[in-house]
């Protein structure tokens, strides 16, 4: 079969550009994850392991708005006689599309629209088909970034996609193959990773899986043993489906019957050889998918059967058009473990998704153990667990093969560090990819000269740096750089104290920023140094630092800094020196989603009712997935107001008689629980 380009025209908005600012990791690399006393030693191992947050070297993607116009999508199509995939190179690969042929009917929810929210690890990410996160928890770095996407051959003649890319957080290369053969009723997807450095990495991997929600939608696994999240301890429990204690009058494989957003992850036997997750509904379609044992682990997200639920679908897509169910595939027992992937190890493994008829009355009327006994069943009918292995080796055979027809382009980077290792006379990037010259650019050129060079160039302060680095092989190279000279350039040790604040080397990358402020004066290393202020506890500090980068040229060179300074101002209270920066701010600025939202809290303290009115009207790009603030403003603005007609103070009693009496607008409740 073949392999095509194509163009989709969909109703949506682009990512029109990144945050500039470095956001360094969370200085708690591992994180406490409470749980009730039900977990199994090994459920204990590796818990919060790693789940830190982290984004460098890659830059946040908040650039976004709700306005929709008509856009145009690259799109690559695989298909056989039976399926139909549509893949979105441009947008981390994504498979938008599953179709079945001999119905006629998407196998995946499939978003009408294309739609960036604040969900992922980088800010933007948007709603259904098929995505791959790799690297770290919160989905993934590259969800709205291209990957590099080639056509090759297997033994059959039969034409295969190959989507890949260099992972810089982990410095891992990992691609995934898509296979549709002649007459193949599942679409196979071969995932490989290679770790060829000298060290272990922190690894994250979970396939999500996104698929139409109906009242009747039923969810199941090989298992009926599961994590699922506490409320009452705001963390993790371990027990068995159907009814759950977070939710105990239902039935939780029903994901319409839960009355809050959930998640809970299904634990496999170590001994299974091929995990399977599958969704049943009430027209007789039954969703599966099925692996090979890497991917031990599987998982349920719903939005739940309440108001903050079913507006996060509207929100994501259209209203009444946004309904789904996440199934996931993962390497750890939730999404809070770590794992690590020895040096010099290659991790693989396939996983094939499809789509079958079953008997509607056995999947969702009968009781759970039952019913999921059949289930299992139907999913062994049509897809064994030696066909996924017979798959999984055959693919296998292929994963060296280079790839042939270059189909699209995804970053740089890899050919960064291909051309690194051949001037370092290190080894070669391992098989299976290709990583052209031509696709180094801009953010890739100065650590070029860098390497040839010996020197990375100077810039403009008020020119914003490239791009960010934290690998360690760049570290040496500019460490000594800045060695050879009594000199070093301002950038050269902006840089330099970025990798170093990254590594936790905190005292030393001050130490590197104060240079670059003796060198030459600049906004980025003032803020730099805001952030390690605000992280020891001195606001004052923080907010002189950001005033400082301002006074520079009157201004601060992006949006970013304004954002950060109002927010640090509004933390510490200084409400009215918040609403001075805010009405000078161009428009444009003041405009912004994240300004507007944060402004909210001033403009409630200051008794600024017209911007209060205004801001409950409005529809905003860039709310965080839980965030309660508009909510929380909403609900002190009405408590003032009781307030204010009797003639009193706000009081605990009178904001729960506002929060009883004055719901809020459906278009600003996100509340992940909510009435």
């Amino acid at each position: 079969m073949k392999v095509s380009l194509s163009t989709l025209y969909l109703e949506g908005t682009p990512v029109t550009g990144e945050n500039p600012l470095p956001m360094f990791r969370n200085r708690h690399y591992h994180i406490d994850v409470a749980e009730n006393g039900t977990f199994t030693a090994e459920q204990h191992e590796y818990l919060g392991y790693e789940t830190g947050e982290r984004y460098l070297p890659y830059r946040m993607q908040d650039r976004y708005t709700r306005e929709r116009n008509t856009i145009g999508l690259k799109v690559i199509i695989l298909e056989n006689d039976i399926l139909k995939a549509t893949f979105l190179p441009e947008y981390g690969g994504r498979l938008y599309a599953l179709r079945d042929k001999r119905t006629d009917r998407e196998i995946l929810y499939r978003n009408p629209v294309l739609q960036p929210a604040n969900l992922s690890i980088l800010n933007a990410w948007f709603s259904g088909g098929i995505e791959w996160n790799i690297g770290q928890v919160g989905h993934t770095f590259t969800t709205c970034s291209p990957l590099h996407a080639a056509a090759l051959k297997d033994e059959e003649g039969n034409e295969f996609l190959r989507l890949y890319e260099y992972e810089r957080c982990k410095n891992i290369f990992w691609h995934i193959d898509c296979h549709l053969p002649p007459g193949a009723e599942q679409l196979a997807v071969y995932v490989r990773m290679v770790n060829d450095s000298d060290k272990p990495v922190p690894m994250y991997w979970w396939t999500n899986i996104a698929v139409e929600e109906t009242q009747g939608a039923r969810v199941f696994s090989s298992t009926s043993k599961v994590i699922y999240l506490d409320p009452e301890i705001k963390g993790f429990g371990l027990d068995d489906l159907p009814h759950l204690p977070s939710a105990p009058q239902v039935d939780a494989s029903y994901p319409m019957r839960i009355p809050f957003s959930n998640e809970y992850f299904f634990q496999t036997d170590a001994d299974h050889r091929s995990p399977w997750e599958a969704v049943a509904y009430e027209d007789g379609r039954l969703f599966y998918e099925r692996s090979t044992p890497l991917l031990r682990y599987r998982k349920m997200f719903c939005w739940g059967n309440h108001r903050g639920g079913r507006r996060w679908c509207d929100f994501l897509a259209k209203p009444g058009e946004g309904n789904y169910i996440e199934v996931q595939g993962g390497l750890a027992p939730t999404q809070r473990h770590g794992i690590d992937m020895p040096a010099h190890t290659v991790w693989d493994f396939t996983q094939m998704f499809g789509v079958t008829q079953v008997q509607a009355a056995q999947s969702l009327e009968t009781p759970w153990r039952e019913a999921k006994s059949y289930i299992q069943g139907q999913v062994d009918s049509v897809l064994s667990e030696d066909e996924v292995h017979r798959t999984h080796l055959k693919l296998q055979g292929l994963a060296e093969k280079q790839p042939a027809r270059l189909l699209s382009r995804g970053s740089g980077w890899g050919a960064l560090e291909r051309v690194r290792r051949e001037r370092q006379g290190e080894q070669a990037i391992p098989l299976g990819f290709v990583f052209e010259d031509i696709t180094l650019d801009a953010p890739q050129y100065p650590w070029l000269a860098l390497l040839e060079e010996g020197w990375l160039p100077d810039q403009d302060v008020r020119s914003i740096p490239a791009s960010w680095m934290i690998q360690a092989e760049w570290f040496k190279l500019l460490e000594a750089s800045i060695s050879r000279t009594e000199q070093p350039s301002w950038v050269s040790l902006l840089h330099y104290g970025v990798m170093l604040y990254e590594e936790g080397r905190e005292e030393e990358a001050v130490e590197a920023w104060e240079k670059s402020l003796c060198m030459t004066p600049s906004a980025w290393v003032y803020r730099n140094l805001a952030v390690v202020k605000q992280q020891q506890g001195d606001t004052a500090a923080a907010l002189t630092c950001y005033e400082q980068a301002y006074a520079l040229a009157n201004g601060f060179p992006d949006r970013a800094f304004v954002e950060e300074y109002l927010n640090l101002l509004i933390a510490s209270k200084a409400y009215q020196q918040a609403w001075d920066v805010y009405e000078a701010l161009p428009a444009a600025d003041a405009a912004s989603d994240r300004i507007q939202i944060m402004m909210g809290t001033a403009a409630l303290e200051l008794d600024k009712h017209t911007f209060i009115e205004n801001l409950f009207r409005k529809e905003f790009a860039v709310i965080r997935e839980g965030e309660v603030r508009i909510v929380d403003i909403w609900y002190h603005y009405h408590a003032k107001q009781l307030a204010n007609a009797r003639h009193t103070k706000v009081t605990p009693e009178i904001l729960e008689e506002a929060m009883a009496n004055c719901p809020p607008p459906v278009h600003i409740d996100f509340r992940l629980i909510s009435p």
